[in-house]
C-alpha cells in the first residue's frame, strides 16, 4: 500500500516501523524500579522526608537557644550578685586593718584600769574607744556574741580551756574580740572554754 508524503503525493514504500521495548503480544514495561524492588520516591516523597530533616533540626536549634537562654539567665544573676557583693563588701580588707587598733584601745582601756590611771584618762579612751565600734557599725561591723554562748567553731576560736561549775563547752572568757562583717564573718571571736572540772560524773 502506497503511502502520502508531505506534498499530498503518493510515496513508494512501506511505511516506518515504530519501534517499541515490548515484544508483540507483551504489555509496556512499567516504570524503573529500584534494586530493592521498590519505586523510586516521587516528588512528593521526596518534600516530606525533606520536611522531616528540617523540622527535626529546626528542633533541635530550638533546644539549643532554650539552653543558652537559661545558661545566660544564670550568668546575669551570678555577675548582679558578683556585683552586690562587691558594693557590700568593699570594705573588707580596710575594716581588717583597722581591727588591730581597736583591739589596742581595749587593751589599753585594761592596763589603765589595772594601773588604777586617772579615771578622766580612761573615760577619754572608752570614749574614742565607743566612737570606733559606732563608726565601724554604720558600715556594718558589729561584735560576734561570747560569754555564756555555747562554742561555735564558726564564730568562736578557742585558745584554751578552762575547769568551771559550768557546763562543758562554754564559752567563759573573751582573748580577743571577733567581728561580723553585715553576714560574713570578719574574724572570729578567741576565747576559753569550760570543761569538766577533775574527778566529776
Amino acid at each position: 500500500m502506497n503511502r502520502k508524503d508531505h506534498n499530498g503525493k503518493n510515496a513508494k514504500g512501506p511505511a516506518p516501523e515504530i519501534k517499541t521495548d515490548a515484544k508483540e503480544g507483551e504489555a509496556p514495561a512499567p516504570e524503573k524500579e529500584t534494586r530493592e524492588g521498590t519505586q523510586a520516591p516521587g516528588p512528593l516523597e521526596k518534600l516530606k522526608a525533606e520536611l522531616e530533616e528540617k523540622t527535626k533540626e529546626c528542633s533541635e536549634n530550638f533546644d539549643k537557644w532554650i539552653r543558652l537562654l537559661a545558661e545566660f539567665e544564670n550568668y546575669k544573676k551570678r555577675m548582679q550578685k558578683d556585683k552586690a557583693d562587691l558594693i557590700k563588701f568593699g570594705n573588707e580588707s580596710l575594716l581588717k586593718a583597722l581591727l588591730p587598733v581597736l583591739d589596742n584601745l581595749d587593751r589599753a582601756i585594761q592596763h589603765a584600769k589595772a594601773g588604777n590611771e586617772s579615771s578622766s584618762l580612761v573615760e577619754g579612751v572608752e570614749l574614742v574607744q565607743k566612737q570606733f565600734l559606732a563608726a565601724l557599725e554604720r558600715f556594718g561591723v558589729k561584735p560576734v556574741p561570747v560569754e555564756g554562748e555555747i562554742f561555735d567553731p564558726e564564730k568562736h576560736e578557742a585558745v584554751s580551756t578552762a575547769e568551771t561549775d559550768a557546763e562543758p563547752n562554754r564559752v567563759v572568757s573573751k582573748v580577743g574580740s571577733g567581728y561580723y562583717y553585715h553576714d560574713r564573718l570578719l574574724r572570729p571571736a578567741k576565747v576559753i572554754v569550760s570543761k569538766s572540772k577533775a574527778g566529776s560524773a
